[in-house]
């Protein structure tokens, strides 16, 4: 019984965060054409980007914390998250329309968007390569696209 509630709670929240990245795709539609440009145009830069900026904000955090600056680390903590969150539609809507160029009819790009981040999410979801290797990726591009989005 315990199994079944673990697997409708994962379900229950991938199928929350794919209807989070879609509603902002759709309330967002500028920020997420210019994070698609972003990641399409360099992909590696967008990565360092992310990169360099979680290791300041988790160093930030870290040391917050060491000095019982509670508040003030979770605010370290929060922020790039959130940041993360405006750069995930423009990360899934390119992974999505690499996905879609594989089909041969005509596709949305609100479709993009869900199968981009159903794919990520699915694919994060396998023990250790997507726990410790493609989760970790996804956030610090999400982070790079969502820094260089904001800031262009």
């Amino acid at each position: 019984m315990n199994e079944v509630f673990v697997l409708a709670l994962v379900l229950v929240s991938a199928l929350s965060y794919v209807a989070l990245v879609t509603l902002l795709a759709t309330f967002l539609p500028k920020l997420t054409q210019r994070g698609r440009q972003i990641v399409a145009e360099s992909p590696v830069r967008t990565l360092l980007v992310g990169t360099i900026g979680w290791a300041i904000f988790g160093v930030l955090a870290a040391w917050l914390y060491g000095q019982a600056y509670l508040a003030a680390a979770s605010v370290a903590v929060i922020v790039p998250s959130l940041v993360c969150i405006v750069g995930a539609p423009g990360l899934y809507t390119h992974i999505g329309s690499r996905i879609a160029a594989l089909h041969t009819r005509e596709v949305s790009e609100l479709w993009c968007v869900g199968v981009g981040t159903l794919a990520c999410l699915t694919a994060a979801l396998f023990p250790f390569i997507g726990w410790f290797v493609l989760l970790p990726l996804l956030l610090v591009a999400e982070f790079g696209t969502g820094v260089r989005s904001l800031l262009r």
